[in-house]
């Protein structure tokens, strides 16, 4: 019965988080970009791995909030920990750029890597590039 319960419990708030991130694309596209990033980083908060990249890239871009590449990072980081292959591509341009970290092109190339496994045909490409360009 309990575990019936926490089943309940977890699809539930699945769904919470899923809302949030339509709900805040919503609120974006409506150009409340401070209402959207709040329900995002709820999201992210809540373990949504795409509320923290779509948080993150407003960071990076600095569209609707201060740009803040250091914050991206961290966004993108736990996203692609969690496994957003968006987040892991991102994560690996910072990397590539030397945007928010210092310039480390072999973790890029690990990033693009990771996403390119998960199906993420412009980490393929940056993943393919540098290795053209012999980074290790």
């Amino acid at each position: 019965m309990i575990r019936i319960i926490m089943s309940i419990g977890l699809l539930l708030s699945v769904n919470l988080f899923a809302d949030l991130i339509i709900d805040g694309t919503m609120e974006y596209s409506k150009d409340n970009k401070i209402k959207a990033m709040n329900l995002w980083i709820q999201a992210c908060d809540g373990g949504d791995m795409e509320g923290c990249y779509f948080a993150g890239i407003r960071y990076d871009e600095g569209d609707g909030v201060s740009q803040d590449r250091v914050k991206a990072r961290e966004l993108y980081t736990k996203s692609c920990n969690g496994g957003s292959m968006g987040g892991c591509y991102l994560l690996g341009q910072l990397y590539a750029n030397g945007h928010g970290v210092r310039q480390d092109k072999s973790r890029a190339k690990e990033l693009f890597g990771l996403a390119c496994d998960k199906g993420n045909e412009g980490g393929c490409e940056r993943y393919k590039i540098l290795n053209e360009e012999g980074v290790k």
